[in-house]
């Protein structure tokens, strides 16, 4: 077969790999019209039969310079993408390192770097990811804008995981600011394109935030049927037991306290210890119908206490927020010189001016959103505070019942009987072998409530003897008679033993239950 400029030989090869490799079919990534990526590779080895014949060889050289420069091209784009791969890849890492400053730095040069591309799935992605991590620390109005990016990049894509993310975003922002009606509007959106979000992860999460805004609405048997969907959907083990630490909720909200009680525990068994400490708090807050018990409550409130304490404050927002400025500082900076090199001969004044306006506004904006901030903290402050204070008097109350339960079963007992007759009698104190005697069994009757103490306040064996005897409702007079020592010594051991009780039990009356003085009158 004869063609202009092409000899039979190369034809032959030619069609072979159309008929492999679809030669002929355009593609847009290669920058070469109507030659796939794949099909460069197999064009190269035409070069050897090509340089072979004479009338091929200035055929030869121009195809490889055709083709060297389409491939530069191809090479040029995808180096451009593994970079950015890279850097985003660095920027997750950061957030597992707890370094969120330097993932924020790593996002915007991966963001940098796709301005020179249309990948517009990986650009929303790390939109989304950028987002999220503004929106965990605090930084709203920065995180919206994030979203908004990657709703704006992710709308033509054919799976909508991305826009789905976008949406439930502005949702969380709406949420966090007590926008019901928004946060529903922007959780409810992916269910409308919902067949086209392929992954499963993304669609569990959207029945996640709407379980979450049903919630806000009371609206719990909606917030159950989302719960259902979200767990049926999700392969994630924390995001499953976080799911039951939910449903868990949802049942006591309900009254169903059976059900309410094997969720929450299968949370507690979590690896994950902020969905440990949240579900231990939930049971904690369950009634006595339910089965809680008020030692288990106080098991309870001790492990949430004890997992919240280990986990540390990495909310690092101001560092975030100073890194944002300096690079919408650095861009300013970037683009300012731009205009100077231009026009710095003919616009020096009104650039001057300019600037100053700019400063003068963004100055202000940044003053009030500060405000907003800091309001928003101060309040976030003030509930952790008054729910400190509650559980605080819940524990007070747990070892005020424990001391009166002590209490009352030794009063029933002979020992006490004995022990009351023989310090009022007309010996001044009991002789060593009896006071031996009576320490051990009264600390081991009130084993159970002195250990409760012990946990708030460190206390020696003559503090625990002296706290035992109070809670009986001894006086002073005859605690120094149990004791064999004067009354005032009793009255300096009692005073060492309030200066241990820490200041925020103490203001909440823990002083007063366990040092006896409420105790006097139940003689």
């Amino acid at each position: 077969m004869k063609l202009p400029f092409v000899s039979t030989l190369t034809f032959r090869y030619l069609c072979h790999y159309e008929d492999k490799m679809l030669f002929g079919v355009a593609k847009p990534e290669t920058g070469f019209p109507f030659v796939s990526a794949f099909t460069f590779s197999y064009l190269w080895e035409l070069f050897y039969f090509l340089s072979v014949m004479k009338r091929g060889f200035i055929y030869t050289i121009l195809l490889s310079i055709l083709l060297g420069s389409c491939n530069h091209h191809d090479t040029e784009k995808a180096e451009i993408l593994y970079q950015t791969e890279i850097l985003y890849q660095n920027g997750v890492e950061m957030e597992k390192r707890y370094m969120p400053d330097s993932a924020v730095i790593f996002y915007h040069k991966a963001l940098k770097r796709l301005d020179e591309s249309n990948d517009n799935e990986l650009k929303s992605k790390i939109y989304n990811q950028l987002g999220d991590l503004l929106l965990e620390h605090n930084i709203y109005e920065t995180a919206r804008s994030a979203y908004q990016q990657a709703l704006y990049v992710s709308k033509e894509l054919a799976d909508k995981s991305n826009l789905s993310h976008a949406y439930r975003g502005i949702g969380k922002y709406h949420f966090l600011y007590k926008d019901r009606d928004s946060a529903f509007y922007y959780f409810e959106k992916p269910i409308g394109f919902f067949p086209e979000i392929k992954n499963r992860e993304e669609r569990s999460s959207v029945y996640n935030n709407l379980t979450s805004a049903y919630k806000l609405k009371n609206d719990i048997k909606s917030a159950l049927e989302c719960n259902a969907k979200a767990l049926s959907l999700t392969n994630d083990e924390v995001k499953r037991l976080r799911n039951y630490a939910v449903r868990g909720q949802l049942f006591a909200m309900q009254m169903q306290y059976d059900s309410a009680l094997f969720y929450l525990e299968q949370a507690s068994h979590s690896e994950e210890k902020s969905v440990k400490a949240s579900a231990y708090f939930k049971l904690a807050d369950l009634p006595e119908k339910s089965g809680i018990t008020d030692s288990m409550k106080y098991r309870y409130l001790q492990e949430a206490y004890r997992l919240s304490d280990s986990i540390e404050n990495m909310a690092v927002s101001h560092q975030i927020d100073r890194q944002e400025q300096i690079r919408i500082t650095s861009d300013l900076k970037e683009q300012n010189h731009i205009r100077l090199i231009v026009s710095i001969t003919v616009s020096i004044i009104v650039v001057l001016l300019l600037s100053i306006v700019v400063f003068f506004i963004y100055r202000k904006h940044l003053k009030r959103r500060n405000e907003r901030i800091f309001a928003h903290k101060w309040e976030r402050q003030e509930a952790r505070a008054q729910e400190n204070e509650n559980r605080e008097l819940q524990i007070i109350d747990i070892i005020r019942k424990a001391g009166e339960t002590c209490s009352k079963h030794f009063k029933e007992s002979n020992i006490y009987t004995d022990l009351y007759k023989k310090i009022n009698s007309d010996k001044e104190s009991l002789s060593y072998n009896e006071q031996k005697s009576f320490q051990t069994t009264i600390l081991k009757e009130f084993d159970t409530y002195l250990q409760q103490v012990s946990s708030i306040v460190p206390l020696t064996d003559n503090d625990a003897f002296l706290c035992a005897l109070l809670q009986l409702g001894f006086s002073t007079k005859e605690c120094a008679a149990c004791r064999g020592i004067s009354s005032e010594t009793i009255r300096s051991q009692r005073t060492r033993i309030r200066k241990k009780i820490p200041q925020n039990f103490l203001s909440q009356g823990l002083g007063i239950v366990i040092l006896g003085e409420e105790n006097l009158s139940k003689r």
